[in-house]
């Protein structure tokens, strides 16, 4: 069975997290977590995903940079069930998210 994560297009998130966060477009942002979130539906980190568009959209800075941070810690996890080229993009991502969520403070 291949993980949905593997599916994903890990480059464009990774992309998008490298450059400055609150420049990213609400619709650009919200592109990247539907894609997420219908990849992953079903898991714990989809429901995050949710969690996550909703504190955008209310623009409440704190649960964005909780859940950012949690996203990242979930990601990491993920990444060692991963094959090796995967995982390491996995683990590039769940390291982006933690810095992305502690810089939202």
């Amino acid at each position: 069975m291949v993980n949905p994560i593997q599916s994903v297009d890990l480059e464009t998130t990774i992309a998008a997290l490298q450059q400055d966060p609150t420049k990213i477009s609400s619709n650009k942002a919200f592109a990247i977590i539907d894609a997420w979130q219908q990849k992953l539906e079903g898991d714990d980190i989809a429901e995050d995903l949710g969690e996550l568009k909703e504190a955008i959209q209310s623009r409440d800075t704190a649960a964005i940079s909780r859940i950012l941070t949690d996203l990242g810690e979930d990601t990491t996890g993920v990444a060692t069930d991963l094959p090796a080229d995967v995982a390491a993009k996995v683990q590039q991502l769940g390291s982006l998210l933690k810095q992305v969520g502690s810089r939202a403070k």
